[in-house]
């Protein structure tokens, strides 16, 4: 028998049954405290990433996400770590994990699946709307002049009169004033946004239902 401490298979199968179940069981509630550990870490994570995203002057959302998928990734990993140790518990108990009988550490295996996935998968436009209402207001008047036509990367398609003030405070979308009349780029697709352009160096999208279009069917239209 060779019993050095520290030495033996990874399943302590070397020990005594009694004194390898009280390890196994040792050895789970050190995974899940290390896993409990990175998911306060996440959520506090998480709860920044919000934070810059509805105000970006706060930092830099992206700044978080190496950190976050690391997270994840040790997650994971600690979860598998846990079911093994588990199975091998079960084993030393003289029981089987059954379906209906979920290892400790299985709220742990959905609690996080889905958020890291959710994190990962977050679509940029899904924060538009907290933004809007609660960036700081940017709307400035700007006064729209027809020279911009000749240097234009993409042709316009006629103009269009804003009907209400617009604050475009997520990435692509600009900014606007009542009254002002800006030229129409790239029509609405159907899912209520339309391109337009103010001058040669401003351009994004503005919601449809916020401005009156005057397509140009007809050509040249001065």
């Amino acid at each position: 028998l060779s019993l050095k401490l520290g030495s033996g298979p990874e399943d302590l199968s070397h020990l005594p049954p009694e004194q390898r179940r009280k390890k196994l069981q040792s050895k789970i509630q050190d995974i899940d405290r290390h896993i409990q550990k990175e998911l306060d870490e996440k959520e506090a994570l998480t709860k920044m990433k919000d934070v810059y995203l509805k105000s970006p002057q706060m930092g830099d959302p992206g700044s978080v996400e190496p950190r976050l998928a690391e997270i994840c990734e040790n997650i994971d990993r600690l979860r598998l770590e846990s079911q093994r140790f588990e199975g091998w518990l079960a084993e030393a108990e003289g029981r089987f994990p059954a379906k209906s009988d979920p290892p400790r550490s299985g709220s742990f295996e959905t609690q996080n699946s889905s958020s890291c996935a959710q994190d990962r998968e977050s679509p940029d436009g899904s924060y538009t709307e907290d933004q809007n209402s609660e960036m700081p207001q940017r709307s400035r008047s700007g006064e729209l002049d027809d020279e911009f036509e000749d240097e234009e990367p993409l042709p316009t398609i006629g103009t269009c009169k804003v009907l209400y003030p617009f604050e475009g405070q997520s990435e692509g979308t600009m900014s606007v004033s009542e009254s002002e009349l800006l030229h129409v780029i790239e029509e609405d697709k159907g899912d209520g946004w339309t391109r337009v352009r103010r001058n040669e160096e401003e351009e994004g999208y503005v919601p449809t239902s916020y401005i009156q279009v005057f397509l140009d069917t007809s050509g040249q239209d001065s």
